[in-house]
């Protein structure tokens, strides 16, 4: 059953292998939510699960590098719980069908975190509002987590009990990804766990940026990423086959690349190719130069096998651009340039016996194009001189 959503007006729409904290969580609960259910992130909170029943799990994720979050006294541990108990008192968090987590790392405590996360019955929640509450009558001074502290205290009774009873403090690692790299360890290569956890990290950070951008709810469905996520396992586990493990670059990037008109820009311009295509051929580009050095640090590759590559390539060109040539001789040159082009793009081939993704010929021979080692345009040389050499 879908269940009608709406944001908590505290989000914010809008490391750990190159990744923030949310996406790695968001990611670990994508592939451990129960069936049926979905993952949000920065919408009800900062990670949430949201189950077919219509209960939730929410997180606040802190990251505790510089200093401790959770400390007695700390404007964040209270901020956290104020912002719970205004999503309570706004509808906004179903009460007593929502779970609240505080996730923390590296691993940090604190006398009052522990004792509410402890606390499951209403004898144990009382004591431990009253031993906080205790400890707040005895301050001399005003302190910086006053207004949250205060916000949460005076919250309706039955509220404060929904979250303490509900409540679980996790900090007991400095590495977040472990549990993602726990579920692959036992069936792939221990060369290509920190890939595949960055692939399915960044998969579903670019999925729920996605929604952001088309203006949906940043919601996932976990069924749906599990298979994803496995499919590309199974693919990349395959040793006939090199799998790429990046995503297709953000618009912004794209166009940023093809306004600074480097050499392969420039060879494609001199064919008359339109932005359509040069979009393709940017994002081939940038995955194709990340795959060969994501691949070669996994040990998949090495510098040798690039170069065989290269010069394959080059070979191929040569033979394409003859036959060209001869078959086309009286079209305009850039037409020919344009068909020269096209041709190398789709051409089918094994890098050290190991299939390929479809974009990385492409990027490749983009790749070699910004070198000035093959060109499109019959007289690309002339026509760009050094530009490609540095």
């Amino acid at each position: 059953m879908n269940v009608a959503l709406k944001p908590v007006k505290h989000s914010a729409q809008g490391p750990y292998l190159g990744f923030g904290l949310q996406p790695v969580r968001m990611c670990r609960h994508l592939l451990l939510c129960p069936a049926g259910a979905r993952v949000s992130v920065e919408f009800l909170d900062d990670v949430a699960v949201h189950h077919p029943d219509g209960s939730v799990d929410v997180e606040q994720t802190k990251s505790a590098i510089r200093k401790n979050p959770v400390s007695d006294w700390s404007i964040e541990l209270w901020k956290t719980f104020s912002n719970w108990a205004e999503g309570l008192a706004a509808g906004e968090l179903p009460v007593n069908k929502t779970r609240f987590t505080l996730y923390v790392t590296p691993p940090r405590t604190g006398n009052f975190v522990q004792a509410l996360h402890a606390a499951t019955t209403a004898e144990e929640v009382t004591a431990a509002l009253d031993n906080i509450k205790s400890k707040v009558a005895r301050l001399k001074v005003s302190r910086e987590c006053d207004t949250y502290l205060n916000n949460f205290l005076n919250a309706p009774p039955e509220h404060q009990q929904t979250i303490i009873s509900n409540f679980g403090f996790i900090s007991d690692t400095d590495d977040p990804v472990a549990e993602i790299r726990a579920l692959i360890a036992a069936t792939v290569d221990p060369a290509l766990w920190d890939d595949i956890c960055a692939y399915g990290i960044g998969l579903a950070k670019e999925r729920a940026d996605r929604r952001i951008r088309d203006k949906l709810q940043p919601v996932l469905d976990g069924d749906q990423f599990k298979n994803d996520f496995r499919l590309f396992v199974q693919k990349t586990n395959t040793p006939g086959l090199l799998t790429s493990f990046t995503t297709a670059p953000a618009p912004a990037e794209l166009k940023a690349l093809i306004e600074s008109r480097p050499v392969f820009i420039q060879q494609l311009e001199l064919i008359g190719v339109e932005t359509p295509e040069m979009v393709r051929a940017v994002s081939d580009y940038l995955r194709t130069s990340a795959d060969k050095t994501t691949w070669a640090e996994a040990g998949l590759i090495f510098e040798e096998n690039l170069s065989d590559w290269d010069d394959f390539l080059i070979a191929r060109h040569g033979s394409i651009a003859g036959e060209v040539t001869d078959l086309h001789s009286e079209k305009d040159v850039k037409v020919r340039g344009r068909l020269l082009y096209r041709q190398c793009a789709w051409i089918e081939a094994t890098l050290d016996a190991r299939s390929v993704p479809s974009h990385f010929v492409h990027g490749s021979f983009n790749d070699l194009a910004n070198l000035l080692r093959v060109g499109w345009h019959p007289d690309y040389a002339a026509l760009l001189g050094d530009t490609g050499h540095e």
